[in-house]
């Protein structure tokens, strides 16, 4: 206690804690903070940086927003009180730009220093508040105009916001925004390329969000996606309502939707002046239209084909390795102190890639291939994470010779193993392989990472598709218990 007054008095001498004015610098340019301190004393302190933010524009003394944006941060660190995931409003914000992220969470804080009150709702509206109310002032005019805040400010006006942290299942805490590709509504012929782009504005759950879309008048039933997009390349003349649907919900019940209507001339020889004027002529041609008309569905049989097989090519392409960046961290490391262990390490690497590239154009390997591949790139996952990680096979030789699989689906499956558990000395990661005649088994205990990676369940999305192009087996993968299992067909 002593220490702490003394500590006290120094700050004070120093005018680390002398009256704030606005826009007055509230702690000297020259204080360093202690992380390693603890920082509960400097409580008093912070609502007076944190007004001194929202009334300081981003543009004057950035240099001094990031030191004070640093000291509100680290104190909400070590208070034990507030919980508030940097990472996980960023998400739920789009990606808002920083410094109006550091606003959302500053005006989190200061109204439960305030009130005491640490509900979320409550909080989090208080958090919006600040970040819309330093926005729509200007404040934060060097980065220029923020679709997503606007429309965040509308909901605002329009009374809606606090609706966003409703969980019931009909509430409205989905918005859809749609941005129609044009600022008209009709169009020539030629003029028959659309793109719509779409976002959600959603406090609750955003990953879970999913949408569907239809194009009215030319292909009218629903294509659900997680893409922000599509794109119409060649529409043909006629009037069409592009429709987008987004919801937390699989069956898109109570959803947010947009829509776009639009109409595409006909050129001038659809019309019907047009048509009368060449009436006459049309006998002559039936022949010629009927061959013209075989072709078109020759063609359209042939392009049906070829997007079967651009669809399956497009999802073998996707097989990118994940572990390059880890691979070559490794390696670095190895250079540096090993030499002989490095070469060795770089020889596993290009075979592995060799073998990559042998069967990149192969629908299907025999299980003997697929499991030579796998040795060798779990040969070199052994080289970054050695005992940590463990790999048990137990298949026939038999079953190895006959049966096939598609090419790198166990080594897909092993890299997710590893890039969503915990890979450690004292708990290693140990997968388990098996089969019977039928299907074969990949298993490992679930041991979450505290952090998620993005982008997770592709490469089984991805493996899964696969397979339905090949085969009316199906891929079954989901937690039996504390474990991850997936069962992939024996072809």
């Amino acid at each position: 206690m002593k220490r702490l007054f003394t500590l006290i008095a120094l700050l004070v001498a120093s005018g680390f804690f002398s009256p704030v004015h606005a826009r007055e610098f509230p702690i000297p340019k020259d204080f360093v903070f202690d992380g390693h301190k603890d920082l509960k004393q400097y409580t008093p302190y912070v609502l007076p940086c944190i007004d001194w933010l929202k009334e300081t524009p981003l543009n004057e003394d950035p240099n001094g927003r990031a030191k004070i944006n640093y000291f509100v941060l680290t104190w909400l660190q070590i208070n034990p009180d507030l919980s508030i995931s940097l990472p996980e409003y960023s998400y739920k914000l789009n990606g808002i730009n920083r410094d109006l992220l550091y606003l959302f969470l500053e005006g989190w804080i200061k109204y439960t220093i305030e009130t005491k009150d640490t509900g979320i709702t409550a909080c989090s509206m208080a958090g919006l508040n600040t970040m819309l109310d330093y926005y729509l002032a200007g404040k934060a005019s060097s980065i220029g105009k923020i679709e997503f805040l606007d429309n965040m400010a509308l909901l605002r006006k329009e009374g809606k916001l606090k609706g966003l942290f409703d969980t019931g299942h009909v509430a409205k805490n989905t918005f859809i925004y749609l941005k129609a590709p044009y600022n008209r509504n009709e169009f020539r012929y030629e003029e028959n390329y659309f793109g719509f782009h779409y976002y959600t504005i959603n406090l609750l759950n955003p990953r879970a969000i999913k949408y569907r879309y239809m194009l009215d008048g030319y292909y009218n039933d629903w294509i659900v996606t997680t893409d922000g997009s599509v794109t119409y390349p060649r529409l043909p003349p006629g009037t069409y309502t592009f429709k987008v649907q987004a919801s937390m919900y699989p069956d898109f019940d109570n959803a947010a939707e947009g829509s776009y209507s639009f109409t595409i001339r006909k050129p001038f020889w659809m019309e019907y002046w047009f048509i009368a004027l060449i009436a006459g002529l049309v006998v002559g041609f039936i022949y010629y239209f009927i061959k013209q008309r075989e072709k078109s569905l020759k063609n359209l049989a042939m392009l049906q084909q070829e997007r079967v097989i651009f669809e399956y090519e497009h999802l073998k392409s996707q097989v990118n390795p994940h572990f390059l960046f880890n691979t070559l961290n490794t390696l670095a490391n190895l250079i540096a102190k090993d030499q002989e262990k490095a070469i060795s390490y770089t020889e596993d690497l290009s075979r592995l890639y060799q073998q990559i590239l042998a069967y990149r154009d192969n629908d299907l390997i025999l299980l003997s291939e697929e499991i030579a591949i796998l040795d060798n790139y779990f040969l070199i996952q052994k080289g970054r994470f050695s005992d940590a990680l463990k790999l048990n096979i137990d298949i026939s030789s038999a079953i190895l010779r006959t049966k096939k699989i598609v090419p790198m689906a166990l080594q897909i499956l092993i890299e997710n193993a590893i890039k969503h558990n915990v890979v450690s000395a004292s708990e290693p990661l140990v997968i388990f392989i098996t089969t019977d005649d039928q299907e074969i088994v990949i298993s490992n205990k679930v041991r979450p990472k505290m952090s998620r990676e993005k982008g997770e369940g592709l490469g089984l999305v991805n493996i899964k598709k696969r397979y339905e192009l090949l085969t009316k087996k199906t891929v079954i993968y989901g937690l039996q218990e504390d474990e991850f299992i997936v069962r992939l067909p024996l072809l």
